[in-house]
């Protein structure tokens, strides 16, 4: 007699499955869990056996809602749509080559399908569910990461995969049924725009193209595979109920709820933490930055300073020639007796010195400094590396005529 029971895990007696299981199949599940730096993966798998008949279940997922790109026996080709767009979209295996390929690996090697059949009401029913569920749950990731990001993000669901189907196999003397249904979503990850829902009831239309896309990603996941092996084809009646039953209990389920929160709250933090990080390596890069430019503005004001004082003791320096020029003895001499002196200077070897009376005398180039006596003006005397400021008494140095 068939009916409604309830799998518990085998390490800890938690309920986990509920199906429609005949009462002389022995049956126990079992629930892994596997940490990775970004996420937490449940994987779900039961054993239901009676003699020669094995029923079972594996899940990669357990409704964690793990995201996969490709799988080792579920895979998809991503090509861009011709179209004038340029959306993309998924081009998946077909349902009957995944069932073929997950026959294959129980029976290590390839086996041909008896027959095939669509998904029933129930389980496509069921499927409807997860992937709204796992709708919501992608909107819930990006508003998520959308409250920490500096840049407003939105996401745009442009597509979508629902399929599954039933393979049954035979191969001396074993009968092995297997079943499971794929869910897709495609979406546009935008700047500027809210998040929005485009479910057509259409596997997989031509994508539509959205505005300033900043990027476009695909969730694919095959949330359990249920299979059979038997020596017994009756036994196939027994799958059908099973697989039409198959559900997780509410205790998972809250479960792995209350799991991927923690996961999105783990990675809500990392996220925080790296813009916390990111946001005072922009700090201290402005600081440095502000450190040195008021380092180069202190120096350009220090030689702008440096400058002043240089044009300033210049223009005095000018200012003291100038005034020497026109004021002293050589004042009023032509440029044209001047050149004539320097030139009878150089000639001569001498240098013209100016006595106390305004006239002049000439003496040699060896002399440094040139002394009259103060008595008679006539009388002279020079020196040669005479240096320091001693002068005679009774003698007068006299200036050297520029």
């Amino acid at each position: 007699m068939s009916q409604i029971r309830i799998i518990n895990d085998v390490n800890t007696g938690s309920p986990l499955i509920k199906c429609v299981l005949p009462d002389d199949f022995e049956a126990g599940a079992q629930l892994q869990l596997k940490q990775y730096p970004n996420n937490t993966v449940a994987y779900l798998s039961m054993q239901a056996t009676r003699g020669n008949c094995t029923i079972g279940c594996n899940s990669g997922e357990g409704y964690v809602c793990e995201k996969k790109k490709i799988s080792s026996l579920f895979g998809f080709r991503k090509q861009q749509a011709q179209s004038d767009s340029g959306a993309w979209y998924a081009d998946f295996t077909s349902i009957k080559d995944d069932l073929d390929s997950t026959a294959a690996s129980i029976f290590s090697k390839k086996v041909d399908a008896v027959t095939y059949y669509d998904l029933s009401d129930t389980i496509r029913n069921r499927a409807q569910e997860a992937l709204q569920k796992q709708i919501n749950n992608l909107c819930e990731e990006l508003q998520l990461g959308a409250s920490i990001s500096p840049m407003p993000i939105g996401n745009v669901i442009s597509n979508y995969l629902l399929d599954g189907g039933m393979g049954i196999y035979e191969d001396e003397g074993k009968t092995v049924a297997v079943c499971f249904y794929r869910i897709g979503i495609e979406c546009d990850i935008i700047q500027g725009q809210g998040i929005t829902e485009n479910i057509t009831g259409e596997p997989f239309s031509k994508a539509t193209s959205h505005p300033m896309a900043i990027a476009s990603t695909a969730a694919w996941s095959i949330p359990y595979i249920m299979y059979m092996i038997t020596d017994n084809k009756e036994d196939l009646g027994i799958f059908m109920n099973f697989a039409d039953s198959f559900g997780t209990t509410p205790e998972l389920q809250a479960y792995c709820e209350q799991l991927r929160q923690q996961v999105n709250q783990m990675q809500y933090q990392k996220a925080q933490q790296h813009t916390m990080e990111t946001q005072a390596a922009i700090n201290n890069m402005w600081a440095q930055h502000n450190a040195r430019w008021a380092a180069t503005e202190r120096m350009s004001r220090q030689m702008s300073q440096d400058m002043d004082r240089f044009r300033s003791n210049l223009n005095a320096q000018i200012a003291q020639n100038d005034t020497r020029f026109n004021t002293g003895p050589s004042y009023g001499e032509s440029t044209d007796d001047r050149i004539q002196r320097w030139r009878h200077e150089a000639m001569m070897g001498v240098d013209t010195y100016e006595r106390s009376d305004g006239s002049t005398v000439e003496y040699s180039t060896y002399a440094d400094r040139v002394f009259d006596n103060n008595l008679d003006s006539t009388t002279h005397f020079g020196t040669h590396n005479y240096f320091d400021d001693y002068v005679p008494d009774g003698w007068h140095e006299l200036n050297k005529k520029k």
